[in-house]
């Protein structure tokens, strides 16, 4: 009974004195290491926020204690720390993915297909989704820069297009292309 009660007290001597383990630096994969100096009373950890097909917020290390200014919920996400593993390990993500991307020529009224393709990210359960503008687009209706990712809610139904394979939004429609042309082509005859 007497050791039961000593490794009970042990314990909670431990858990309101140990520092917590938190992943720390650039590497997302690092081992977690204990949090010491000016973060050894630290209870939390924070870690670069990952956005969906974009990839993890710039400028931001894992670290312990919360996340810098306010850049919570924005470029850095916070986690409950302990003492035996860091909570805020690098998410696991799927592989990366590329999609085209589109610009709005404001001369032709129409949408054209950048050169450079654009490299996606994601996690690992989420799938390959990439978007483009139909023929019903303009500069203020599709607004995606990347072409990666789903449609905007807003804009799913009348001005993009979403498709689930690597580099599927390569073809823009033709009506896009030779709408204008058309256009002039009925006013002339």
């Amino acid at each position: 009974m007497n050791m039961r009660l000593l490794i009970v007290a042990a314990a909670l001597i431990c858990t309101a004195n140990c520092a917590i383990k938190c992943v720390q630096g650039t590497n997302g994969t690092a081992d977690a290491t204990e949090c010491t100096g000016e973060s050894a009373s630290a209870t939390m950890c924070s870690s670069p926020k990952f956005v969906e097909y974009t990839g993890l917020s710039a400028g931001v290390n894992y670290a312990c204690g919360t996340c810098a200014g306010e850049t919570k919920g924005s470029t850095c996400e916070e986690c409950t720390g302990n003492d035996s593993t860091g909570c805020n390990k690098a998410a696991d993500t799927g592989a990366d993915f590329k999609c085209h991307s589109y610009t709005y020529n404001t001369t032709s009224k129409a949408f054209t297909k950048d050169t450079a393709m654009k490299t996606c990210k994601r996690l690992k359960d989420t799938a390959i989704k990439c978007n483009m503008p139909k023929a019903s687009a303009d500069s203020t209706t599709y607004t995606s820069t990347s072409g990666c990712g789903p449609c905007s809610t807003k804009t799913s139904e009348t001005h993009c297009e979403a498709c689930t394979t690597d580099s599927c939004n390569s073809a823009i429609r033709v009506a896009v292309l030779f709408a204008p042309l058309l256009a002039v082509l009925v006013h002339l005859f």
